[in-house]
């Protein structure tokens, strides 16, 4: 009898053990350089509609800003690393980031004109920015 408690009571806990996740991403998923910038739209299926207004609103900045808009990409909610990298919690998520710095984050829902504000604020403030050397001068325009 005792030993069959034993055997309860280790297998009870190889079990709880073998249910805890360790897949916490600790490297950036995205894999981008440290001077690069990039938008990264995190999309979920069930949001589409919700991220109309943010297309929309890329698409207006591009014209605008033809040669300062970064490289644009598109995650999808399956996609669990970089979800959790990023701690993002809601559809859409909208980030601009620098290598590992963050420098806009927009979440939710909103309209185009709320959006495409907040870019344009980071792009005229990245622009107002005074470089000091010829290697400030590059990544005065990554935005």
């Amino acid at each position: 009898m005792d030993k069959y408690i034993e055997i309860v009571i280790i297998s009870s806990i190889l079990l709880l053990n073998a249910c805890v996740s360790v897949a916490t991403p600790s490297n950036n998923p995205l894999d981008n350089k440290e001077d690069e910038t990039v938008t990264v739209l995190f999309s979920d299926s069930s949001t589409l509609a919700q991220e109309n207004t943010y297309y929309d609103a890329m698409l207006e900045l591009q014209q605008s800003h033809p040669n300062q808009i970064p490289s644009f990409l598109i995650i999808d909610a399956e996609e669990k690393d970089a979800i959790r990298y990023y701690n993002v919690e809601q559809f859409p998520t909208l980030l601009i980031l620098t290598g590992e710095n963050e420098k806009l984050r927009i979440q939710g829902t909103y309209s185009k004109d709320e959006i495409l504000k907040q870019l344009t604020d980071l792009l005229e403030l990245e622009e107002k920015r005074e470089p000091t050397s010829c290697t400030d001068k590059k990544r005065l325009f990554l935005i």
